[in-house]
């Protein structure tokens, strides 16, 4: 009988321990509750994109190749060859690299004519907002993954 009373004893000891408190029960929500928000921020955020993606395409994809520009330190210059973002530009004595869409639109290369300084411009703005919006769904992930993280330790200590 001894025997008997000690697995027993252990039993209640077990069945203790796996019922969490008032305030783990709270974490728990409470992470849950987090991780619910976070994906809808980050459904909210895909939408952002999307809609920059319709906005980029809308605005067309314009070849810089031959085009004439200014640069205050190397002088008058013409784009020889573009690379996706990038471009070569062939001045005086020396080409030189330049990233597209940000060398026209902050002005290191300068262009005479309005409507492409305007495209450039409003491509630019497109890949600043497209950065930061894709940097705040990184930091969504990663807050998810730190709530999902804090949920598992709570059920580990449950166990």
């Amino acid at each position: 009988m001894g025997l008997s009373m000690e697995n027993d004893d252990q039993e209640v000891k077990n069945d203790l321990k796996k019922k969490p408190t008032k305030k783990t029960k709270e974490m728990l929500e409470e992470n849950s509750k987090r991780i619910e928000e976070l994906k809808v921020t980050q459904d909210e955020l895909q939408g952002v994109l999307d809609d920059l993606d319709r906005e980029e395409t809308g605005l067309g994809d314009r070849s810089a190749l031959k085009m004439k520009v200014t640069h205050k330190k190397f002088g008058e210059g013409q784009v020889v060859k573009q690379d996706g973002k990038y471009i070569e530009v062939q001045f005086a004595d020396v080409i030189k690299k330049f990233v597209l869409p940000g060398c026209i639109a902050e002005k290191y290369l300068e262009v005479e004519d309005a409507d492409v300084l305007d495209y450039y411009t409003k491509s630019n703005e497109i890949h600043k907002k497209r950065m930061n919006t894709e940097l705040k769904i990184k930091s969504a992930e990663f807050a998810i993954q730190r709530h999902e993280d804090a949920i598992e330790k709570l059920n580990a200590k449950l166990k």
